[in-house]
Parts: C-alpha cells; structure tokens; sequence
C-alpha cells in the first residue's frame, strides 16, 4: 500500500493503489470481509500499555512524546520495574535523538533501577518533587546523578512556592499546568523566571484549544501538551477547498481508476501550483535524473503512478492556504493510516487494508480544511462504507478508526474494549502504533 513512500522507506515493494472508484463488488467484499472477522483466540494481555502524550513545539511540530504506562484493566500507572521494561523494549533511546522524550521518574525508583538504557540526548526525566518542603540530600544526589548520566530534568512549577531554589537548581524544564494558572498570573510568573533562570525551558500541559497553544508560543513557552492537536481551530476561518487541493483530488481520483498519465498531467494543468511542485518532485535529488525534466507531461511520466501518488496524498494537506498546524495533521494522519494498515495486515487483505489507510489518512481532513467532514467527503470518490465511518462514525469499518483514535489520545480502556472486540491482542496494537509513528514521522520528513 502507497508503494511510494514505502520503498523510499525501505518497507518493501507494494502494488498499485486501490480503485476506490470501483462500486458494488468491491463494496459487499470489503463491507462482507470485515463485518464478519472472526474473534481471535484469548491472549493474554502484556502487564502494561504505553501511552504517548504529543508534546508540540513552538513552530507547531510533534517535538516530543511525554510517556507513560498504565495497567490496562484499571489505567492505573504502572510499577516502576514494568515501566523501565516497556519504555526499553520501545527503544526509547533512539527515539531522543531525535525528539523530546519527557519520562515521569521518582527519586527513589532511579536509585532502584537501571534507567541508563532510557538515555538518549533529549531524554528528559519528570522528577517528582518531595511533598514537604525540605528537599533530601538523597533526593539532590538523584539529580545530580541523572544530569551526569547524559539525561535532563523536568520539574513541575506547582512546586515552585515550596521549591523555588531546587527548581532553579535543577530543572532543564518546567512543567506548567495552564489549566490552573490565569494569564495575568503566569506572565507574572514568566517574567520572574527569566530573571532568574534565562536558560530554562518551559512546557505547558494541559492546553485544551489551539488559541491557548498560540497564546502560549507567543510568550516564550517552548512546548505545549494537551487535547488541542486534534480539536478544531476556533479561531480559524472555514477554508474553502482550494483550487489546487480540488485539482489534486481530482488526479487522485484519476489515478485511483487506472486513467492514462497524459490525462491525469491536463488534470495537473489547471493548477500553476501543482505544475510547480510536480514538476519540482521529478527534478528532486531523489529521483536521480541526469537531465531535468522541463514540462508537467514529462514530470508524471517520469514520477510514474505511485510517486505521484504519494505527494498527491500529503499534498492533499499541503496545498492551499496553509497554516501552522497542518504538519501536525499531517503526521498524524499518516499514523493513523498506517497504524490501521499494519493492524490489518493479521486478518485482511492487502485490498482491505489499503482501505484502512485512506480511512486513516483521510480522518483528520476535516480538521485541516476546517470544515464539516460531508463537505470535505462530498468532493472524494470513496466507497460508502469509507464515508459512513468517517462521517457517522458507522458501518464495519468504523470501530477500526476509533481504534486508531484511542490508541493515539491514550484513552487505554478504550483500546482494550475494541481490541477485544475487533480480535486483536494489546501487544499486535503496541507494535502497530509503534512502527507507524516512525513511518509517519519518516514520510513527513522525507516529502518536505
């Protein structure tokens, strides 16, 4: 599925993309496969589940993961030991190479455990502060000990009446509750911190609408976590679908029926936009032309069916008026869809999970566009079980796309009840997300 980004990805060769314009048989095989998958034998569930929190940046970029695990018949935290133990398997040092890897650590369990292979350069540990006001000896000593071992600290500000010296001792990072603070209250604050600690870095958690997330890149916060990744823009004017978004659609759609290229490049000419950045694909080191190629026609046909169908496909959320939050959409809807495609590929066809990759891909298109999600479905070619679970949250196909959802918010007894439900274990879902937030955060990198 989408052979292009996976062979640029090095994850193996795939077949052309599915004919979703294809109707009434293709409709009752995929509608009469999925409605009818059997339940899988009883697992037994792994001791804990790994929940990710997006942490965005302040250019309004997945810059990190706050992680946790939870027990997944209570969403209780889980020990310290099982923690370390899932938190290793996922490689989590590698991961901070590249992005902020914010831990919940106390004291005491770094004295216990080995947090060493948790390290990478932006490992950060969410020390827990002691609940009186006297900071132990044994308490500073942790953390000297994990700024010697290569790692940061976060500290959380509700200390910071009890606390002050220690945080301004200690902390890489502070960690807002923007939820509990007013704004007259934490630019007092702000002010204040940066006197004292020039350097320190802070993270807002809590922040539930895009207003406040900007509000907050605007005095200086670094980071910001919470619900709004997903939720819809207030603020924002309802975009109509521009004209090189709609001629994108169309040579998707075009694509999806087996057209011939020449047709697809008249499709391409109605847009100055698109003509440019085909045609700048084509010519991109990756290609690997010895000669540029100098006109659209040229550039499809060079590009051939499956490159240009995955810039078409991320296209879709880079075209038009963008605004800064569209990369995060974009990532995550490339998470979603891949997520649900890996799952897939355990009881459904490669058909079937093509599907599953669009569902995905196209579930966060709304929130882009800023319009009703009938709107945005209205100018694609789907297949109805495609449109009724994107827009009624119905149909086989739909509980798989709340699936991906729970999965990303950390909604844990969410994911247990519909992994029950669609026949998957908790540890075929773990290894899923994992390897589609990678994919995702790849492909989004690649295709700048």
């Amino acid at each position: 599925m989408f052979g292009f980004i996976k062979r640029v990805l090095g994850l193996g060769s795939a077949k052309s993309a599915p004919l979703i314009g294809e109707r009434d048989s293709r409709e009752s095989q995929t509608a009469a496969a999925v409605a009818h998958v059997p339940m899988g034998p009883v697992r037994t569930a792994p001791p804990v589940v790994l929940q990710r929190d997006e942490i965005i940046d302040a250019r309004t970029r997945i810059g990190g993961y706050r992680f946790s695990a939870c027990r997944p018949e209570s969403e209780q935290l889980a020990d310290a030991a099982s923690t370390l133990e899932i938190l290793t398997a996922n490689n989590v040092a590698a991961f901070a190479t590249r992005r902020l890897a914010l831990i919940p650590l106390a004291h005491e369990d770094w004295t216990r455990q080995d947090y060493t292979p948790l390290i990478g350069p932006m490992t950060t540990f969410l020390l827990v502060l002691p609940d009186g006001a006297k900071v132990s000896e044994s308490w500073n000593d942790v953390a000297r000990a994990i700024h010697a071992a290569g790692a940061r600290i976060a500290l959380a500000a509700n200390d910071i009446v009890t606390h002050r010296q220690t945080i301004l001792e200690h902390a890489d990072y502070l960690l807002l509750d923007f939820s509990a603070l007013s704004l007259s209250s934490l630019e007092v604050l702000l002010r204040s911190l940066r006197q004292e600690k020039p350097g320190l870095e802070l993270i807002a958690d809590k922040v539930r609408r895009w207003p406040e997330h900007r509000y907050c890149v605007s005095n200086g916060i670094a980071y910001c976590l919470g619900s709004f990744t997903t939720e819809p823009d207030e603020e924002q004017q309802a975009k109509e679908i521009g004209q090189s978004q709609l001629v994108i659609i169309e040579m998707l759609n075009q694509l999806r029926k087996d057209a011939e290229l020449a047709d697809i490049a008249q499709i391409a000419k109605r847009d100055p936009g698109v003509i440019v950045k085909v045609m700048a694909m084509a010519n991109s080191p990756m290609v690997g032309l010895s000669q540029p190629v100098v006109s659209i026609d040229q550039a499809i046909m060079v590009l051939g069916r499956e490159q240009l169908y995955r810039w078409l496909s991320i296209g879709m959320f880079r075209a038009g008026a963008a605004s800064p939050r569209d990369e995060v959409l974009l990532e995550l809807a490339l998470a979603r869809g891949r997520f649900l495609e890996l799952l897939g590929q355990e009881k459904h066809s490669k058909l079937e999970c093509d599907e599953f990759f669009l569902l995905g891909l196209l579930s966060l298109l709304d929130s882009l566009l800023g319009l009703p999600m009938s709107a945005v479905v209205g100018k694609l070619n789907l297949l109805p079980i495609l449109a009724e679970a994107l827009l009624n949250s119905s149909g086989p196909l739909s509980r798989h796309l709340m699936l991906s959802i729970a999965v990303e918010k950390g909604r844990v007894q969410n994911v247990v009840r519909l992994a029950n439900e669609l026949g998957y274990s908790l540890e075929a879902i773990e290894a899923a997300s994992v390897e589609a937030i990678g994919w995702a955060e790849e492909a989004v990198n690649l295709t700048k």
